[in-house]
């Protein structure tokens, strides 16, 4: 699709972030913009600095009449949608057996629930209108597998699939509307420094041999002695992505570029990708393998 001035992009999690990078981005292009968030403060801020021709609509993605108002909204005020870029996201982290179910269904109703809100919403609006692209923003992590974060790794699974589908309901449905995967490797993001800061602050300015003390809360606590032992070391290379994390302004780039060339996949870190190559070939071996 290419993208011109006068269209209009609807961006969730567009408060900080690949979001507001996002934002920022299609507003350069005189593409203006709805910005959406469910930090209403934040996001009025964003709004203010992007400049003119911009909306902030407070909303919570898991929640579909939200999403509904969020569509109301953006045709009130511009008379159309051409874009809409399904970014919102949450992560939480641990053992699957230790993360707390409210913590799951938090994590899929943003991750998942919000694309899916998403997408019913405003589909529609763009098959009506003949025009237009969806952009659902997953993870490496939705076409890899790591430890420790299994309810994002899962969501972001889903959303890799979800768009799949829905790529190829439009190529038979409503051709003339297109959809990417959005799969970002580390880019700088809030989110993003949480986690690296974290896991820096946990293991301190020890000399890389010394087991860092295990912590007294949260979901190392709950891990023995022998597990801290053997996990404790896997955490350094964690401390590292920090040194490969992209500026969000440059992974919008990356984004709205795949969007113009009509990509179903796109990804900020390329040379990441040699990991799908190895999990399809185990994937591809062991289902070989079945008798």
């Amino acid at each position: 699709m290419k993208l011109q001035s006068g269209q209009v992009a609807v961006v969730t999690g567009a408060a900080n972030g690949i979001g507001r990078a996002l934002s920022e981005a299609l507003h350069a292009r005189g593409i203006r913009v709805v910005l959406a968030d469910i930090d209403g403060e934040a996001l009025a801020q964003a709004a203010a600095e992007i400049g003119p021709e911009t909306v902030a609509v407070p909303t919570d993605v898991s929640d579909p009449a939200q999403v509904q108002r969020l569509a109301d909204a953006t045709l009130e005020h511009f008379g159309r949608v051409d874009l809409i870029f399904n970014n919102a996201g949450l992560s939480a982290g641990g053992p699957i057996w230790l993360v707390e179910p409210g913590d799951w269904r938090r994590i899929w109703s943003v991750n998942v629930e919000g694309v899916v809100n998403g997408m019913r919403t405003f589909v529609p609006l763009l098959i009506a209108a003949g025009r237009g692209h969806v952009v659902n923003t997953a993870s490496l992590a939705g076409i890899t597998t790591g430890m420790f974060n299994g309810p994002y790794a899962a969501s972001k699974h889903a959303v890799v699939a979800l768009t799949e589908v829905l790529r190829g309901e439009l190529a038979l449905l409503a051709p003339e509307i297109g959809a990417t995967v959005v799969c970002p490797g580390p880019v700088d993001t809030q989110m993003m420094r949480a986690v690296t800061d974290g896991i820096g602050a946990l293991l301190g300015d020890g000399d890389g041999d010394a087991l860092p003390p295990q912590p007294a809360e949260g979901w190392f606590a709950a891990l023995s002695p022998g597990q801290w032992q053997r996990l404790a070391p896997t955490l350094a290379p964690i401390i590292h992505l920090a040194a490969e994390m992209m500026p969000a302004a440059r992974a919008a780039e990356i984004i709205l570029a795949a969007v113009e060339s009509d990509r179903l996949y796109v990804t900020t870190h390329p040379h990441w990708t040699p990991q799908v190559t190895d999990r399809v070939t185990r994937m591809v071996a062991d289902l070989d393998a079945s008798t």
